[in-house]
C-alpha cells in the first residue's frame, strides 16, 4: 500500500524540482545577457551594472537552490532493497 502512496510523493516532489528549475533558469539568463552585454559594449559603466545585476540575480539563484535542498530534504530515506 505504500509503494503507490511513495510513487505519488516522489512524483510530486520530482513537478515541485522540475518547476523550480524551470524558475531558476530565468535569474541564469539574465545573468549570462548581462555580462555578455557588458563584454560587447566594454564601458565601466556596463561592467558596473553587470555585477549589481549580478549579485542581485545571483540571490535569486540561492533561493532557487534552497527550495530544491529542501524539496529533496523532504525525502524519505530510501530504504534498503530486502
Amino acid at each position: 500500500m505504500c509503494e503507490a502512496g511513495c510513487v505519488c510523493e516522489k512524483k510530486s516532489r520530482m513537478e515541485q524540482v522540475d518547476r523550480v528549475l524551470h524558475d531558476l533558469c530565468q535569474p541564469l539568463t539574465t545573468l549570462q545577457c548581462r555580462l555578455e552585454m557588458a563584454g560587447v559594449l566594454g564601458t565601466v559603466e556596463a561592467y558596473h551594472e553587470a555585477v549589481e545585476m549580478g549579485l542581485l540575480e545571483c540571490g535569486r539563484i540561492a533561493e532557487f537552490v534552497e527550495a530544491m535542498r529542501q524539496i529533496v530534504g523532504a525525502a524519505p530515506e530510501p530504504r534498503p532493497e530486502l
